[in-house]
């Protein structure tokens, strides 16, 4: 229901609808978070990443060429050469395109690796100072 409201709000519910083809993908292992923990060790959390080379046509048949990249969590992970995907293209400039699956992608890995750890970090302290306020008043 959101993504529906996003699309609307860009306006890429008016882009043209159709099918790409992926002319090349390749995996590979990318940083996405990293931090030191309290004994001063420096971590790196790690996923694999899908990028993706597709090309489609335009109405008027000239071929576009670009790319998307997704996370190990995305359906659009799982294809490879040969394959199509279903893309959006914008009327004015053949050369932009949306997809879906990449905006999810992008979501979810925002949310796994920036959001949530924040919330739990903003919980953690929350919890602390109330057991610090609490303990002050008994005494």
């Amino acid at each position: 229901m959101l993504i529906e409201i996003w699309e609307r709000w860009r306006g890429y519910d008016k882009w043209i609808e159709t099918e790409a083809k992926i002319d090349s993908s390749d995996l590979s292992e990318a940083e996405v978070a990293s931090f030191r923990d309290r004994c001063g060790e420096d971590h790196i959390d790690y996923e694999w990443e899908s990028t993706c080379w597709i090309r489609w046509a335009d109405t008027e048949g000239k071929e576009h060429k670009n790319f998307y990249e997704v996370w190990e969590d995305s359906p659009l992970y799982q294809l490879y050469d040969g394959q199509s995907v279903t893309i959006r293209y914008n009327p004015v400039n053949a050369d932009d395109f949306y997809i879906r699956g990449v905006l999810r992608s992008q979501v979810i890995t925002t949310v796994k690796w920036k959001i949530l750890p924040a919330a739990a970090a903003l919980a953690f302290l929350i919890a602390w100072l109330i057991l610090f306020v609490t303990g002050q008043r008994s005494r």
